[in-house]
């Protein structure tokens, strides 16, 4: 009777265990992964995993994605609700992107006539500020930390993404347009 009991806590042991697994396995059994090209491109799903092959579609940055099989050269398996194929694992996060990390593209932005605007504090939060950044992303360097009521000159605007001139210091950069307001 020991035994028996013995046996089926170590059954009820080994399923407790990989349950974390199996709830990380996607509908296709593979692994949730999450599109993020760089400058918000779309990435190319192909027929074969190299670079020449006929490409079946393109994902949108943020598209969920299954990955199937890592072929350990660079490309991966996927599918998705509609296609299967192949793309470069580099291009694939593993959490959903933020709306600020995905790359705003060069052409989503319309130049405007020059305006000036004040940087806003990071969340409504004096002691926390906003970043001028290199590219539109939040991950993109910091060429400085900006202070609540710091003045900019927006001379480009995108969907979720200014490109600004930092009037302090004459470098040009992006700004999140949730952190700026017009003056």
């Amino acid at each position: 009777m020991k035994k028996l009991i013995a046996a089926v806590l170590v059954l009820v042991t080994v399923f407790a265990l990989m349950i974390p697994a199996l709830a990380s396995a996607g509908r296709y059994g593979g692994t949730d992964m999450w599109v993020n090209c760089a400058d918000g491109k779309r990435l190319n799903v192909r027929m074969d995993p190299v670079s020449g092959s006929r490409i079946i579609t393109r994902l949108n940055c943020g598209t969920r994605v299954e990955v199937m099989e890592d072929l350990g050269n660079g490309w991966v398996r996927i599918a998705t609700d509609e296609y299967g194929g192949y793309v470069q694992k580099e291009f694939l996060v593993a959490s959903k992107p933020g709306k600020y990390e995905i790359t705003e593209r060069a052409d989503n932005f319309s130049r405007v006539v020059p305006y000036t605007v004040a940087a806003q504090a990071l969340n409504g939060r004096s002691d926390r500020s906003v970043a001028l950044r290199a590219k539109p992303n939040k991950t993109a360097k910091s060429l400085r930390r900006l202070s609540a009521g710091d003045q900019l000159q927006v001379i480009a605007r995108g969907k979720t993404w200014s490109q600004v001139v930092d009037l302090q210091t004459g470098m040009t950069g992006y700004v999140a347009n949730d952190y700026i307001r017009k003056i």
